[in-house]
């Protein structure tokens, strides 16, 4: 049986601009746009005590706390601490399973013959503390789904184990929408059949639960008992695309604000292309117009790239081509057929 850690980034965003902006610790901060169509991204644990939570409306947010201190996504700076506590975290083991850009999965069996996995999560968490100034919540669990229900047990700066011997008393008195992979719209059907507790996943059979919610019911019957034997996967699928776009504050059809944010987002997405060692061979101008229809286009290149000029001259010629003077309510642009960057590959090759 493995130990594995979840390690969880409390607030990942937020605690990144608090670390970044010493002078707001302690106050409430909020990540998001302020447009009128604006949605808080996340918030930190301040903020949240007065109700603020991730994808609420901006205006919602600040009416619930008016006095928060409000960023815009910085996706650079987050890749930054991304990688710098991904540093920490392979220092202890190569074992390691990339989530998201704030959360990981860890096998930590090459230490446990000399450490107790608490000792360990310890001294994970304060490494990270003291080398990038932010805090995490980590579960110890015997597999991926119990180590990930341990981080979530107890934040900020928990460290909580998620053994067989814990499902009694931890696990199953959870609400069954605190349940991971259990959404809101699967945990108002749950409860539908008086399912109210991951403890009552339990007492109702594998056929019964399969019919309720299809091959979902298999993988919560499993979960819900503790078993699974799911391996950290140390090498991450690669995403299919990176994107970036923006819901403009009014429907515009201003050509030089347009190429505008094609600029900002390509050198964006140019920097994410680097930062993670991808190359890309796509390029995708999507554009959503008042009336919420969305039409895509897009150009297949003849090379892989990394470079924002080659985003930046595709982007903006499909829209020249597509969509000059016409009005439009958001643009995004994406990048795709992405693949591993080649060390040897030069502009020779």
């Amino acid at each position: 049986m493995a130990d594995i850690l979840h390690i969880d980034m409390n607030a990942f965003f937020a605690s990144v601009e608090e670390v970044l902006h010493p002078e707001i610790t302690d106050k409430p901060v909020i990540i998001g746009s302020t447009s009128k169509r604006g949605v808080v991204s996340t918030a930190n644990y301040k903020a949240r005590g007065y109700g603020v939570n991730a994808a609420m409306p901006m205006y919602k947010a600040l009416q619930l706390c008016p006095h928060a201190i409000v960023f815009d996504v910085n996706f650079p700076a987050y890749e930054k601490f991304h990688h710098d506590f991904m540093t920490v975290v392979r220092e202890f083991s190569d074992k390691v399973e990339v989530a998201s850009i704030d959360e990981c999965f860890v096998n930590i069996d090459n230490l446990t013959t000399t450490f107790s996995p608490k000792i360990i999560a310890t001294r994970i968490q304060r490494r990270i503390k003291e080398r990038t100034g932010l805090g995490c919540s980590i579960g110890i669990g015997h597999n991926k789904f119990m180590a990930k229900m341990g981080s979530d047990y107890r934040k900020p700066m928990g460290i909580t184990q998620m053994y067989e011997t814990d499902l009694i008393n931890k696990l199953w008195p959870l609400d069954i929408g605190q349940m991971y992979m259990v959404g809101k719209s699967t945990a108002t059907l749950l409860r539908r059949h008086d399912i109210n507790v991951i403890g009552d996943l339990v007492h109702i059979s594998r056929v019964k639960l399969c019919k309720i919610l299809g091959k979902v019911g298999l993988r919560l019957y499993e979960n819900a008992r503790g078993l699974g034997d799911e391996e950290v996967i140390a090498e991450v699928a690669l995403p299919k695309s990176i994107s970036l776009g923006e819901t403009f504050l009014n429907n515009t059809d201003d050509p030089e604000l347009i190429v505008e944010k094609i600029n900002d987002f390509s050198k964006q997405i140019s920097k994410r292309l680097n930062v993670y060692n991808l190359e890309a061979k796509l390029i995708q101008l999507s554009v959503k117009f008042p009336d919420f229809k969305i039409k895509n286009k897009s150009q297949k290149i003849d090379h892989f790239f990394t470079d924002c000029e080659t985003i930046i001259f595709y982007a903006k010629t499909m829209f020249e081509k597509y969509f000059f003077q016409q009005e439009i309510r958001a643009l995004t642009i994406h990048v795709g057929h992405l693949q591993k960057r080649n060390e040897n590959r030069t502009i020779f090759s």
